[in-house]
C-alpha cells in the first residue's frame, strides 16, 4: 500500500524556483507515493495536466491572521487522507504547516533562499517571522536545501536542530536538449540575463558597467516580469546603451542559444536555477561573485564584485582581449550541469530523503493545542 505524502505551498503563481521543484517530479514521485497538494490561495499558472497526484485543496487563507484557522483546516485534510507526511515549501506554507503536523505527523520543509535576506530581515514584520520560525521549528522536523550556503544561513539565522540534507535544484530536461557547440564571439557580444526586475537581481551595476565601456560593442537582453526605474531608463538613452527589456518567455531554452555569455548580477542567490539553466545550454557565465553562484557553478565562470560597475567592465574588457577561454568554460558548463543538475538525479535524491523519513511519530506539542 503507498504511503501518502501532502505537499504545501503558498501559491502557484510561477513557473521557477520552489514552485517548478514541486511540480515537475510529481509524475516521478507517484509511481511511489499517493499525492495531496495544497495551496494557500488559489493563484495557479500551470496546466491542468502538469498536476500528477490524488486530491488538489486550496485552504484560502486571505490574510497572515488567518494563520491558526489555516492550520486548522490543514489538520483536517491531513485526518481525513490518513498523510503519511508533509512537505512544504515556502516560508507561510511552512508554518502552517509545523502547525497542522505538531509532533505526530512527520514533516519535511524545503529551503529556497537565504532567509536572512528575504524573509527574517525583509520587512517590518522581520522579527514576527523570526520568532515563528524559531517556535514552530523542531528538531523531528528535515530540511532540504538548494546550497550549502542557504543551509548555513538557516543555522546562523534559527540554527539546525535535527536532519537536514543539500538537494540541489534541477534543470528541465528542455535545457539539455537544446545544447549548443559554443564559439567565442568575434566582434560584439550579446549578453543574456534572465530574472525579474527587483532591486535584488541588481541590474544597475550592469547599465553602469556599460557605461563604462561606450567603445565596446555589447548589448543586454532581460528576460523577466517588471520594469526599469525611470532613472535607469533614462541612463540607457542618455548613455545610447543597448539595454533591451524582452518580458516574460515560457520558453527560455529556445532563446539562450542566441546570445553568446549568460550575466548574472544577483546581490543573493538561494540557487541560481537561471545560471544552471545556461550553463545545460552551453552558455558561458558571468557572475557575481558570490557565495552560492560559486558553490553552484563549481567556480566555473567569470566573477565580479556586484557592488563595483569597473569591476563588471574589466571583466567585459578581458572577455574582448581574449584572456578568457569562453568556449572551455562552455563545455566545462555542460558537464557540471549534466552531472549535477538533471531532474532524475533530483528526484532519486529526493525519494531517499522520504525514505528515512518515519511513519508516524509520538507525542503532541503545545502548539498544536491551538489548531485542535
Amino acid at each position: 500500500m503507498k504511503k501518502t505524502v501532502l505537499y504545501i505551498i503558498d501559491n502557484l503563481s510561477g513557473i521557477g524556483g520552489a514552485e517548478l521543484m514541486l511540480i515537475a517530479p510529481l509524475k516521478d514521485i507517484h509511481q511511489d507515493y499517493n499525492i495531496i497538494l495544497v495551496t494557500l490561495v488559489p493563484v495557479n499558472v500551470f496546466e491542468e495536466n502538469y498536476f500528477i497526484g490524488d486530491k488538489q485543496y486550496c485552504i484560502e487563507m486571505n490574510s497572515k491572521k488567518d494563520v491558526l484557522k489555516s492550520a486548522k483546516k490543514l489538520k483536517e485534510i491531513i485526518k481525513t487522507n490518513n498523510v503519511t507526511f508533509v512537505h512544504s515549501f515556502l516560508y507561510w506554507s511552512g508554518i502552517i504547516a509545523r502547525l497542522a503536523c505538531g509532533r505526530k505527523t512527520p514533516y519535511v520543509f524545503s529551503l529556497a533562499t537565504i532567509m536572512s535576506e528575504h524573509i527574517y530581515n525583509y520587512r517590518w514584520y522581520s522579527g514576527y517571522t523570526r520568532l515563528l520560525e524559531r517556535v514552530t521549528y523542531k528538531k523531528s522536523h528535515s530540511i532540504i536545501s538548494p546550497t550549502n550556503e542557504v543551509l548555513a544561513d538557516f543555522n546562523r539565522s534559527i540554527g539546525v536542530k535535527g536532519k537536514s540534507e543539500v538537494l540541489y535544484n534541477f534543470v528541465l530536461d528542455d535545457y539539455f536538449e537544446n545544447e549548443i557547440n559554443y564559439n567565442a564571439p568575434s566582434k560584439e557580444i550579446k549578453f543574456v540575463a534572465v530574472g525579474n526586475i527587483k532591486e535584488v537581481k541588481n541590474y544597475q551595476v550592469i547599465i553602469d558597467a556599460f557605461e563604462l565601456l561606450p567603445n565596446y560593442p555589447v548589448s543586454l537582453d532581460i528576460f523577466g516580469l517588471g520594469d526599469l526605474k525611470e532613472s535607469q531608463k533614462k541612463q540607457i538613452r542618455d548613455s545610447n546603451l543597448l539595454v533591451n527589456l524582452k518580458g516574460s518567455h515560457d520558453k527560455i531554452f529556445e532563446m539562450l542559444p542566441i546570445y553568446d555569455v549568460f550575466i548574472m548580477s544577483s546581490l543573493t542567490e538561494g540557487f541560481g536555477i537561471s545560471a544552471a539553466e545556461a550553463m545545460a545550454v552551453g552558455l558561458p557565465l558571468l557572475l557575481s561573485d558570490i557565495k552560492t553562484l560559486r558553490e553552484v557553478t563549481h567556480g566555473n565562470a567569470l566573477f565580479f564584485d556586484p557592488l563595483d560597475a569597473k569591476c563588471l567592465a574589466d571583466a567585459i574588457k578581458s572577455i574582448f582581449e581574449r584572456k578568457v577561454d569562453l568556449k572551455a568554460l562552455s563545455q566545462r558548463g555542460k558537464l557540471i550541469a549534466r552531472e549535477n543538475y538533471s531532474k532524475k538525479k533530483y528526484v532519486t535524491g529526493l525519494l531517499k530523503i522520504y525514505s528515512k523519513v518515519p511513519t508516524r511519530l509520538q507525542g503532541f506539542s503545545n502548539i498544536q493545542q491551538f489548531v485542535a
